[in-house]
């Protein structure tokens, strides 16, 4: 391809591979439309709602077995790639670790691509998407930075720092962008940070409010920290993505575990807002309200997928699987909860840990993940993806070594070959079982996508997407991604009257979640003939 254009804006580098792009929305009523909408994908989880639903249906039960793949386009970047593509004016938008891409939705070519320099150091590189309003980008870095990028050309507008990274402080969520701000939370929980969700100026990149994700002094909660101390190295990681209700201008944030993580003695109390959905004000950051799935978690259960709202019999709720392998739903008129339904095997969890070592189903590294339940209207039926796997968990010595991981202890997985990856539909009203489609020796951790079609789309840790019939969860297409692991998103969208699926794999998440060495990332596109 040919370098058509180079530049430099403060730490970033812009490389233009053609014409600029003329980006002047998404607008705040297009992205209040954005669950509906079918010629486009405009979060990491398609709308505020996360239901991850297209009522597109061009592509469906019946025909999705002629399904081909159209192009590929090969980042040329080895690490972790766990993003859904996001789509917007034919045009995806997709994040790696340091390298933001554009690319044309229906030929894979590269339009530019934007890559952060930095010489801060971080203890992790994932990073799983963006926001997108009014012709601008935003994203966090793995140095603990928002940045804003011109949709268009790739340029970087301005650059925020909003933790030190040299002590564990990341953002790997894709941020929300609502009414004028964006809205993204700190990650590293398992190197002892002290989380907070902020919200800065989409302009110019200055910081509007910040609340403690663990709470002190007269703070809503604070009392849940019985030991105060506990509380300066306390937690509560965002990993994901945000869900937002744009009827009451509320955030719901999914935070992680607290730290350290298998140490609760460490931290007697309850442990807000870890384990927990908070809700919060989206314009103020004021508290409304919050549901805790794990109190004083050591296991490392994080609540780490962003919560799907959706209306079934007339009632709102908001539902939320976590790590620990259950699947939590809650009605939104009195905030209490109406289900909890295990999704796989689990056991010992109501045990403390010991330093002789308690056998655990599931282990840190199963249950659901980063990816939460694509709600579909249609079967009315929630769909989550989980892996079944166990481990062993040991106490250990708790003791905070700047940049390194503070566990307090040490969790054995069982061997690979033991994960069984799911796909599972559960009763939208209940939260009853419905189908369960598994695959024995393989893991499923990226976001499932439902459609109109009666279709559901998701890949696997063996590279593998696949279609099932959303009726019955049989399989009816699949095919495998060059070998490399699925570890993010499917999107969906209409172009020129075709509808196309796109989803990026590569190396998803290494050491945590493993992989083959050197599997470069890429994006595949797919249609119909």
């Amino acid at each position: 391809m040919k370098k058509a254009h180079l530049r430099r804006l403060g730490l970033g580098t812009a490389l233009l591979l053609g014409s600029a792009l003329a980006v002047v929305g998404p607008t705040q009523e297009d992205l209040n439309n954005a669950d509906a909408s079918t010629d486009s994908w405009l979060m990491y989880n398609k709308g505020y709602k996360a239901q991850r639903h297209s009522a597109l249906d061009l592509v469906n039960a019946g025909n999705v077995a002629g399904l081909k793949r159209v192009c590929t386009f090969d980042t040329k970047d080895d690490g972790g790639f766990q993003a859904t593509p996001q789509v917007y004016k034919g045009v995806i938008f997709v994040t790696q670790m340091y390298r933001t891409f554009a690319i044309d939705a229906k030929t894979c070519k590269a339009l530019w691509i934007h890559k952060y320099v930095t010489p801060d150091s971080s203890v992790l590189t994932t990073n799983r998407g963006l926001a997108i309003a009014d012709g601008v980008l935003y994203r966090g870095t793995p140095n603990a930075h928002l940045i804003a990028l011109d949709a268009g050309t790739g340029r970087q507008l301005w650059d925020t720092k909003v933790a030190d990274s040299t002590v564990g402080y990341f953002h790997s969520a894709a941020p929300v962008y609502y009414n004028g701000k964006v809205l993204i939370g700190d990650a590293g929980a398992d190197w002892g940070i002290k989380a907070k969700m902020h919200a800065f100026d989409a302009k110019t990149g200055k910081k509007v409010w910040d609340f403690n994700l663990i709470p002190t002094g007269q703070e809503f909660g604070a009392e849940t920290w019985k030991k105060a101390d506990s509380t300066v190295t306390g937690g509560g990681s965002t990993w994901t993505s945000y869900t937002v209700d744009t009827d009451t201008g509320h955030v719901y944030i999914s935070v992680g575990n607290p730290a350290p993580d298998f140490a609760a003695q460490y931290r007697p109390g309850d442990n807000l807002f870890t384990n927990s959905v908070l809700e919060l004000n989206a314009d103020t950051g004021k508290y409304v309200n919050h549901y805790q799935q794990i109190p004083a978690d050591d296991k490392d259960y994080d609540t780490a997928a962003a919560p799907t709202l959706y209306e079934v019999n007339g009632e709102k709720r908001m539902a939320v699987p976590t790590k620990a392998g259950w699947l939590f739903g809650y009605n939104e008129a009195d905030k209490a909860q109406v289900f909890k339904q295990a999704m796989i095997k689990v056991t010992n969890q109501e045990k403390p840990t010991t330093r002789q070592g308690l056998a655990i189903c599931p282990n840190y590294s199963a249950g659901s993940q980063w990816s939460g339940a694509s709600f579909d209207g249609v079967n009315s039926q929630l769909v989550v993806p989980a892996v079944d796997w166990c481990g062993v968990v040991k106490l250990g010595e708790v003791r905070l070594i700047k940049g390194q991981l503070f566990f307090g202890g040490s969790m054995q997985l069982d061997p690979a070959d033991k994960a069984t990856g799911q796909v599972r539909s559960f009763d939208a009203a209940t939260g009853q079982p419905k189908w369960t489609f598994s695959l024995k020796g393989t893991r499923i951790v990226g976001g499932v996508t439902t459609t109109a079609g009666n279709l559901t789309m998701f890949g696997a840790m063996d590279g593998t997407l696949y279609a099932l019939d959303s009726r019955t969860g049989k399989v009816l297409w699949k095919d495998n991604v060059d070998k490399a692991l699925i570890g993010g998103g499917v999107a969906t969208y209409n172009q020129g009257g075709k509808q196309y699926f796109a989803v990026v794999a590569g190396n998803s998440s290494k050491g945590a979640v493993g992989g083959p060495k050197n599997v470069t990332g890429r994006v595949a596109i797919y249609s119909l003939p």
